[in-house]
């Protein structure tokens, strides 16, 4: 699961209408030993054991839609939410900053003033780059939970 997506996702076709699957995934999901998590309706959150948890284990949130010939699962990979918070907070930080910085820096140039401002552009963009790099590494921490977490999704469906 080598994604360069910040929260990777995958979609799984099953012959089975999807209030029967999301059925089958709440009966099982109590004797799951690589998962806990909850499930209402269509939807359920997949987690690793609190004993394994870490700050960058993963969640698996799965949600099921009807299809013609049964139903179609589709499964997104994130952080915890705390984590995932935080994520945006610093990300929607660092935008603000580069839209700020640019619109006071074309300011400084427009008036004839040397334009410093300008400098976040860059910074911005640098800080950028470590936020996205610091999610693959965390996904990179987490991938072996990650696949568990699919192992488990396997057993839960099938």
């Amino acid at each position: 699961m080598s994604s360069p997506r910040v929260r990777p996702r995958f979609e799984i076709e099953i012959d089975l209408e999807a209030d029967r699957l999301m059925e089958r995934v709440r009966e099982r999901l109590p004797n799951c030993p690589h998962c806990t998590g909850v499930s209402v309706g269509r939807h359920a959150e997949l987690f690793v054991p609190e004993t394994e948890q870490r700050s960058w284990s993963p969640w698996l949130s799965i949600t099921a839609d009807e299809r013609s010939t049964g139903s179609l699962l589709r499964g997104r990979f994130a952080p915890h939410p705390n984590v995932w918070t935080l994520y945006l907070f610093i990300a929607f930080g660092l935008g603000f900053a580069l839209l700020v910085g640019t619109t006071w820096g074309y300011a400084q140039w427009a008036t004839d003033r040397p334009p410093w401002a300008l400098a976040t552009i860059p910074i911005a963009i640098f800080l950028g780059a470590l936020l996205y790099l610091a999610s693959q590494v965390g996904q990179k921490l987490g991938s072996e939970q990650m696949e568990h977490l699919r192992s488990a999704l396997d057993e839960l469906v099938h």
